[in-house]
């Protein structure tokens, strides 16, 4: 079968490998589409994310084609969404209430893990079917469902956060992820919600997906009005930073009130300097965030499927694995401004 191989930044190869044989307790799944995550950019453009090869991805979609001995809950032909296995359920942060952060589980998530076989690919084989296999339900479309991993991170973002209904919100970047937070914060009861991004084409998206304002973080008059429309509370109760980026932080900072909160969602491996005597005062709640649990992912299928998440936003584009280096050169350029790029391994 065909899938591409990761052997470093600006390195990509389409090569042929075979099809995975199912052991007992496995499922073999066609791939029909496989979103280029922002991390797989990311990774393409520097160094320091992927220190290892294997065939990314992690955000997809397809039909169960295979099953293995002692495998129950599935059947062949079913749609499938294919995310992170999940948690071992022994270890601390499992039995904690934080399967998210197993710290068994992101080394053995498809497309991110070493050495592992991601949906890059014309198949791909569920080693954790019971933890990593999610239903796809029927009035979602596999269109829709491919988006799960993006609607994820920001859904978790919020739920995670400190926002209460009638908080006035700050997004930094409007990307696939911030689209989600935006989205989510709006069913959450947001009052004001305010969206920063440097890109025109996303600043509209931001709209459509619920802001009240979309303005460039890099126009000081906007980041003035900003300020005014938060001056009875002297800034947003809840900053989501969905950038990865430095300024972006930043922005989220001086946007943020006294004992408000700063949500980190944006991955990047350059530094952000934290000035206390600046910052102190202000008495923030910095907060990270990462991925999302199972059952976040069953409710988000419920969302769609309820109208009360509109996909149509997240602009896609299609493309075959033939067209990977292509795509990801003008995802990390700038050039191509669309919230996924959906690979089709199967269609020629």
């Amino acid at each position: 079968m065909q899938a591409v191989k990761y052997h470093g930044p600006g390195n990509v190869e389409l090569v042929e490998i075979p099809i995975p044989a199912v052991g007992p307790g496995q499922v073999l799944v066609e791939v029909k589409y496989c979103g280029i995550c922002g991390t797989d950019v990311h990774a393409y453009a520097m160094s320091g994310i992927f220190d290892w090869e294997l065939v990314p991805g992690h955000e997809a979609v397809g039909y169960v084609r295979e099953i293995g001995e002692n495998v129950e809950g599935f059947t062949v032909g079913e749609r499938v969404a294919i995310g992170p296995p999940g948690d071992c359920g022994a270890c601390y942060a499992c039995n904690t209430g934080n399967p998210n952060t197993c710290p068994h589980a992101f080394p053995n998530t498809l497309g991110i893990g070493p050495d592992t076989q991601g949906g890059y690919a014309q198949y791909v084989l569920s080693r954790f079917p019971q933890n990593e296999l999610f239903k796809i339900p029927k009035g979602v479309e596999l269109e829709q469902a491919v988006l799960f991993d993006v609607l994820g991170v920001g859904f978790h973002a919020v739920r995670r956060s400190e926002m209460k209904v009638g908080d006035d919100i700050v997004v930094s970047g409007c990307g696939s992820i911030g689209l989600s937070v935006i989205q989510t914060a709006r069913l959450a009861g947001a009052c004001r919600l305010i969206a920063f991004d440097p890109s025109p084409e996303r600043r509209k998206l931001a709209l459509l997906a619920g802001a009240d304002y979309a303005w460039d973080p890099s126009d000081e008059a906007q980041i003035a009005q900003a300020k005014e429309l938060l001056a009875h509370t002297g800034g947003a109760h809840v900053c989501f930073e969905a950038a990865g980026h430095p300024t972006s932080t930043q922005n989220c900072t001086d946007l943020c009130m006294a004992n408000g909160q700063v949500m980190i969602i944006g991955s990047d491996n350059r530094p952000f300097s934290l000035i206390s005597a600046a910052l102190g005062p202000k008495q923030l709640d910095f907060k990270l965030t990462f991925t999302y649990t199972r059952e976040e992912i069953h409710t988000l299928f419920e969302l769609i499927k309820l109208g009360k998440i509109d996909t149509s936003v997240y602009t896609t584009q299609t493309a075959p694995l033939a067209q990977v280096k292509e795509m990801l050169e003008a995802l990390a350029s700038g050039k191509l401004n669309v919230a996924r790029v959906l690979l089709t391994p199967n269609d020629n």
